[in-house]
């Protein structure tokens, strides 16, 4: 029977045992276009039989699994994804049933792994397991909900039964962020917001696929960096950061992202990320005749060692936690 994208469903669990499929998704995802999809490299028998007809005998050498997974960016399903990618989480609560979820970087090559549930119709249900997010990019505009992008990969596949459903889930807009720039992380709070129009913020962890003889299928996918750059774009009033761009100077960044939803005793859903050392290191400017004149410009973070991190992200949501069996 045929089907439409709407009736393909994307669900995710973070694995108890890294490499073994769950059965049941701690999460059903809203919203997306998604595809987890077969790969496989294959290699051509080049053997001749003293004939012109090339031979059409090919085997697979290398199999896995990888894809995309796009849609409005929920406060609750993104914490999934930070927790593979930072590798650590101290949860904390706020009040009442509203948690603080605090990603760290945790410095080895096999974070905490997800399982991920696609149900395709009445075609197919499946998990993959040892699921890794190779990138995930975050983007905002003012005439849209923020979206996210993941691309996602993993190890091996099976047939799954789980019954999708659904949560409340919480979303964000433009008007919810504020993007702060100062010489210290204690200057960021007096700090004057940047009037900024579009911004993406993108994550990299340079997921790497391990074969190893005795099987097709990779025996682990590694996490090898963190590289973290935020995109932004504004209307061009000043020249600080074209003067940062022509310079070495190092600056702390914040990105808040608090939702209008309350959640619970007046909290919000929010979204807090801190750069501890970012440069600036691309910039320009565009604008045509009866345009405004806007700059876009990247920051990239990197190490700090008085802090001795990169960045960090809180996240505030209704998730009490994250850690499989939590």
């Amino acid at each position: 029977m045929e089907i439409i994208g709407r009736q393909v469903e994307i669900g995710v669990a973070v694995e108890a045992t890294r490499g073994t499929a769950e059965t049941v998704a701690s999460k059903w995802v809203k919203n997306v276009v998604a595809g987890i999809t077969h790969r496989a490299t294959k290699v051509k028998d080049n053997g001749k039989f003293g004939r012109f007809e090339e031979t059409p005998a090919q085997r697979i050498v290398q199999q896995w699994y990888d894809g995309s997974l796009q849609g409005i960016l929920h406060a609750d399903v993104l914490g999934y994804l930070l927790y593979n990618l930072y590798g650590a989480v101290s949860t904390s609560t706020v009040a009442g049933s509203v948690k603080s979820h605090l990603f760290t970087l945790a410095h080895t090559g096999t974070h905490p792994a997800l399982t991920l549930f696609a149900k395709d119709g009445s075609v197919s249900q499946q998990t993959f397991g040892c699921g890794v997010v190779n990138t995930l990019e975050i983007t905002a505009t003012m005439d849209e909900f923020l979206r996210m992008n993941a691309n996602i990969m993993a190890k091996v596949a099976a047939t799954n039964a789980d019954t999708p459903s659904y949560d409340t889930e919480y979303d964000f807009i433009g008007r919810d962020i504020t993007i702060k720039v100062a010489d210290s992380e204690a200057a960021l709070a007096a700090a004057d917001a940047v009037v900024a129009k579009s911004v993406t913020i993108t994550f990299d962890a340079g997921a790497l696929r391990d074969f190893a003889f005795g099987a097709r299928t990779p025996q682990n996918i590694f996490n090898t960096k963190m590289a973290l750059q935020v995109e932004v774009t504004k209307n061009y009033t000043d020249t600080t950061f074209r003067t940062l761009f022509g310079a070495d100077t190092k600056k702390y960044v914040q990105i808040t992202i608090e939702g209008e939803a309350d959640i619970g005793t007046g909290n919000h859903p929010k979204i807090t990320l801190l750069l501890n050392s970012a440069q600036v290191t691309a910039w320009d400017r565009s604008g045509a005749a009866s345009d405004l004149v806007t700059e876009t410009f990247t920051l990239s973070a990197g190490y700090n060692e008085a802090d001795t991190q990169q960045s960090e992200l809180a996240l505030q949501n209704l998730t009490p936690a994250y850690e499989a069996g939590s």
